[in-house]
């Protein structure tokens, strides 16, 4: 019987002798847990079902739809304990103050299933959700400010940092019937409120007029603290999903 471990850390799972330590890239059962949790039908009918390529350079995951055109997407970890972040500097000296327990706790954590997603990968379009999330500082690789961009996005407020990328790839939000079944499907849920209109963030929002990074001892403190609370919470909805729909498999956390 095949195992959903949730608590796997996917820093274990690089090949023996690759120079790279990225799981995103390298880690195949990653990539196969992926597959197991988006293969999914959606409000529309459609299954969709990105499914692992023979050969890693045919893509990460492929999504082929009823018309026959193949969608690439790739592995993107949504979680950033900002250890190698050496700017904005009131960034670096917050993570360099903080004390032993703090830092084994904070900096350098498994990497598991509830910090990992996928997005849609086109070499036409960069940069891709990926990229512009890790490298622009008002969403700083943050999951709460991309779904607050997200959520606009849905409800026709253009203006967010990452509009012109969520527009690029606005056939792969279209899938989703609005954000609500977005949020759902990836699970998300801990992240929004009941009715899904607002977002809870990790730091107090003051839309998007700063970086998007903590800026005190203090404040990364509190941003980590919810970051781990959040993953948890998610970490227990895929264990619950992956029971529900897939019998066949056991499931640990």
């Amino acid at each position: 019987m095949r195992i959903f471990d949730a608590s796997f850390d996917y820093k274990t799972d690089i090949p023996y002798g690759r120079k790279s330590s990225d799981p995103d890239s390298l880690s195949p059962r990653l990539r196969a847990d992926h597959e197991l949790l988006w293969t999914k039908e959606l409000n529309s009918g459609v299954l969709f079902a990105p499914t692992v390529p023979p050969g890693r350079r045919d893509g990460y995951l492929i999504f082929t739809d009823a018309s026959g055109d193949r969608h690439w997407y790739g592995s993107d970890a949504i979680t950033n304990s900002y250890t190698r972040w050496m700017r904005p500097k009131a960034l670096a000296a917050a993570v360099a103050s903080l004390d032993e327990g703090q830092r084994s706790r904070y900096l350098n954590p498994p990497y598991t299933i509830d910090s990992a997603m996928i997005w849609p990968v086109r070499m036409k379009d960069r940069p891709t959700m990926n990229q512009a999330r890790g490298t622009r500082l008002r969403i700083a690789d943050r999951m709460d400010l991309t779904l607050e961009c997200i959520r606009r996005h849905y409800a026709g407020e253009p203006q967010s940092p990452l509009a012109d990328v969520i527009t690029a790839y606005a056939d792969f939000f279209a899938l989703f019937d609005g954000f609500p079944e977005f949020v759902d499907f990836f699970h998300f849920q801990d992240l929004v409120t009941p009715d899904y209109a607002e977002v809870r963030f990790y730091l107090p929002f003051d839309n998007f007029e700063r970086s998007g990074t903590p800026v005190t001892p203090e404040e990364y403190v509190e941003y980590r603290e919810a970051v781990l609370e959040f993953i948890g919470k998610r970490r227990r909805r895929m264990a619950q999903w992956v029971r529900k729909n897939r019998p066949d498999i056991q499931v640990l956390e």
